[in-house]
């Protein structure tokens, strides 16, 4: 009788709140990850990490409970678009988003050093800041043009003005293919532009 009962205790199934701990565990990494992934070019292996670590997530939450598995998947389905949305529009005011950009031209092709800077004290800071008035000079007469969008914003992507491609911000964030345009501003090296009502 003894041995059964002893049996049976230790064949029982482990409890399940591990399962709820990896869950929540694998999330906060997954998130990590995502953040990781704006501020270190790995050519796309963290945001793959990152998705592994959501699927995972969300998979150890099913076996922890099946109804709260359901929730789980669908409070992370409707959250993730506004979460990454809004990482985007956090990453694109910081000081890494606004080097990039101000690295490129709008061609692609890196900007050339000012020769009339070899005196500052500063030459990176000194570069940086003539470039910037430099290309806002050029841009600024495309300000109150019309255009379409030649691919995405979310926010970044390019723009087609009689028929030059340009890079473009996008005033809210998202702009899709297609789209008709207007340039409202130079900002931080690239055309800022606005989606066009359409009458």
């Amino acid at each position: 009788m003894m041995l059964s009962m002893l049996a049976q205790i230790t064949t029982a199934p482990p409890r399940e709140e591990i399962y709820l701990f990896l869950s929540l565990g694998l999330l906060v990494l997954a998130i990590i990850l995502l953040i990781l992934e704006l501020f270190i070019p790995t050519a796309g292996a963290l945001s793959v990490m990152t998705g592994v670590s959501a699927v995972a997530s969300i998979a150890s939450m099913f076996v922890y409970d099946t109804t709260w598995g359901g929730i789980y998947l669908a409070v992370i389905c409707a959250g993730s678009p506004i979460a990454v949305i809004l990482i985007f529009k956090v990453w694109s005011k910081t000081p890494i988003a606004r080097r990039m950009i101000l690295h490129q031209e709008a061609d692609g092709q890196k900007k050339p050093i000012d020769d009339d800077d070899h005196g500052s004290a500063n030459p990176s800071v000194s570069t940086a800041g003539s470039a910037a008035k430099s290309m806002r000079r050029q841009l600024a007469p495309f300000i109150g043009r019309s255009g379409v969008a030649a691919t995405t914003l979310r926010p970044v992507g390019f723009i087609r003005i009689d028929g030059a491609r340009m890079d473009a911000l996008a005033e809210n964030g998202f702009i899709a293919e297609g789209a008709s345009i207007t340039v409202i501003d130079v900002l931080e090296g690239q055309l800022k532009v606005r989606e066009s009502v359409r009458a």
